[in-house]
C-alpha cells in the first residue's frame, strides 16, 4: 500500500492507496471517503492483528481508543481510502519494524494494517502524575502506522535528552524511556510558571510532539463560551 498525507499541517488528510486484496483497519469514524470497489467491514479488535477480544476491551477502557474498527479491503483492482482523525491537526506516517516498536497516545493513532498488532502497555503511576493516560498504546510487528496529532507534528531524532511538556506528547520508539520532573526547581514555582510537570524523555530513536495540547486549547476555549 501506499500513503499520502495532504493538507498538512491544520486539516490533514491521509489518502491510502491500496492494492487489490490488500486492508487497512482505521479507527471508527476516520474514513472521509472510499472507491466503490473498497469493501468496508466492522468489528472488534479481535480480528486480525488486533490481539484479541479481551485485549481490545482493555484498549478501548484503558487508553481511549475505539473498540470497534473498520477493515477497509479492495476487491477486484486497486482502490482508495481516505482516512482523517475527529480533531483538526497534522498527520504522519510511522513505520514499524520487527524489534523497533512504537509507544502512541491513545487519542493520536489513526490507522494501521493487520501486519501491525495494537496493544496497551502500561506506564506506572507515573502517568497520572504526568497529567497524561495510564496507558500507552504500542504497535508491533512490521508496517506503516499512521498517527495523528492536534497542530502540527514536529518529528525528533532523539539521541540525548529533551524535557518535553506532558500536553504535547504523540509517539515514541521503545528504545526511548522518560520520567515525570518538575519543570522549575520548586514545586511552586514549577506550577506557577504555567508548566508544571513534565517529562524528561531519555535514548536514542524517533519522538513525535505536537504543536497545540488539545487539554490547554479546551480550557481556554471552554473560558470564553457563555455558560448553558
Amino acid at each position: 500500500m501506499n500513503i499520502e498525507i495532504q493538507y498538512r499541517p491544520a486539516h490533514a488528510l491521509a489518502c491510502v492507496q491500496l492494492h487489490s486484496g490488500e486492508s487497512i483497519r482505521a479507527e471508527s469514524g476516520a474514513m472521509v471517503s472510499m472507491s466503490s470497489n473498497v469493501a468496508v467491514t466492522t468489528d472488534g479488535p479481535s480480528a486480525g492483528g488486533r490481539g484479541g477480544l479481551l485485549s481490545g476491551l482493555k484498549r478501548a477502557v484503558l487508553s481511549g481508543e475505539s473498540f470497534f474498527t473498520n477493515t477497509f479491503t479492495a476487491r477486484g483492482g486497486g482502490g482508495t481510502v481516505e482516512l482523517a482523525p475527529k480533531l483538526c491537526g497534522d498527520m504522519v506516517v510511522h513505520e514499524v519494524t520487527p524489534g523497533d516498536d512504537l509507544l502512541i497516545q491513545g487519542s493520536s493513532y489513526v490507522a494501521a494494517p493487520d501486519t501491525v498488532t495494537i496493544n496497551t502497555q502500561f506506564q506506572g503511576f507515573k502517568g497520572f502524575f504526568s497529567g497524561e493516560s495510564l496507558f500507552f498504546l504500542k504497535a508491533t510487528g512490521n508496517g506503516p502506522v499512521i498517527l495523528n496529532a492536534f497542530g502540527a507534528i514536529q518529528r525528533v531524532d532523539l539521541d540525548g535528552e529533551l524535557i518535553v511538556d506532558t500536553g504535547h506528547l504523540v509517539a515514541f520508539s521503545a528504545g526511548i524511556s522518560y520520567e515525570v520532573s518538575k519543570a522549575s526547581d520548586g514545586l511552586i514555582a514549577s506550577f506557577l510558571s504555567g508548566e508544571g510537570l513534565v517529562l524528561r524523555v531519555r535514548g536514542r530513536g524517533t519522538l513525535y510532539l505536537q504543536t497545540r495540547n488539545p487539554n490547554e486549547y479546551g480550557s481556554s476555549v471552554g473560558g470564553r463560551l457563555p455558560p448553558k
